[in-house]
């Protein structure tokens, strides 16, 4: 029994998580030219655009507001979009620390400069993940317990159940077909660079691209000839880039939807309505019980 003249060490207390929300344009924007979304709505950076009454990246920043690990924010934006983002902030109720960080020239660099006087765990995911859940920060937090890196899938069958027919691009394994879900983390910033082997657009010439980065020639062919399983992908990559690696596979395929066109805009603004209607039960439920032990 621990002596009452020690104070109680804070070894055991959770971790405070820095969350990093990308919400600038991304790299080769200006070669990509301007976002569809953002022109049908007048808007300088897609973030911004009208989602379900609020603009788009109100929805993560609530669910990032009101997870108790989620202490600091960090937005990745460019420096035109401050004002409109702030704006946004200061309409979203939180606690913790917030900053806006002017976006970088690749996605690394942001999330560096985005981890400046950080040394804890960081979670990095994009301002257009509407649909981010705190069961999925909570799924990413457990993994770095015992990882350096984590990133996040959706098996197509859990992708399939929420939206069937949604045109994704999977990776095939051995073992099943997965889904990014642009949700990565790491222990510590000192793994950042990591996230440029992880993260990319959801093509099929991006994701074979960051399947070579992490696994090597080898493993690469393996994956292309369905012959590798996801931990034996996880085990090649964790040695090729010299840390823990993990996935975290969810069993919410609404993770692996992004607002990234017009149809998954629609997608996400429908799926919103649900949730909006399955809380406003609850509430209902709620109230009624409390009003039957009235």
């Amino acid at each position: 029994m621990a002596s009452p003249d020690i104070p109680e060490t804070l070894e055991d207390e959770p971790q405070p998580l820095r969350l990093v929300v990308l919400a600038g344009h991304g790299p080769g924007a200006a070669r990509r030219g301007a976002d569809g979304l953002a022109q049908r709505f007048g808007e300088s950076h897609r973030c911004l655009v009208p989602l379900a009454g609020r603009p788009l990246i109100a929805h993560i920043l609530q669910t990032a507001a009101q997870h108790p690990r989620v202490t600091s924010l960090a937005i990745c934006v460019e420096r035109e979009a401050f004002d409109p983002v702030w704006d946004v902030l200061t309409k979203t109720p939180g606690r913790g620390t917030v900053a806006l960080v002017e976006a970088q020239a690749d996605i690394a660099a942001s999330v560096r400069a985005a981890a400046k006087d950080w040394d804890g765990p960081l979670l990095v995911t994009t301002a257009d993940h509407a649909l981010l859940s705190a069961d999925s920060i909570d799924a990413m937090i457990a993994a770095l317990e015992n990882a350096d890196v984590a990133f996040a899938l959706a098996r197509r069958d859990a992708v399939e159940a929420v939206y069937p027919g949604l045109d994704c691009a999977y990776v095939t394994l051995h073992d099943g077909e997965f889904a990014a879900c642009d949700l990565y983390g790491m222990a510590s910033p000192r793994y950042v660079d990591a996230v440029n082997v992880f993260r990319g657009a959801r093509t099929a010439d991006r994701e074979a691209m960051r399947i070579w980065r992490a696994v090597g020639l080898v493993g690469f062919l393996m994956v292309r000839l369905g012959m590798e399983t996801l931990s034996g992908a996880l085990a090649r990559a964790s040695r090729r880039l010299g840390m823990r690696v993990r996935a975290v596979e969810l069993t919410d395929g609404t993770q692996a939807i992004d607002v990234d066109d017009e149809r998954t805009y629609a997608i996400v603004e429908e799926l919103l309505g649900v949730y909006d209607e399955v809380a406003s039960l609850k509430r209902e439920n709620n109230g009624s019980s409390k009003a039957a032990y009235a």
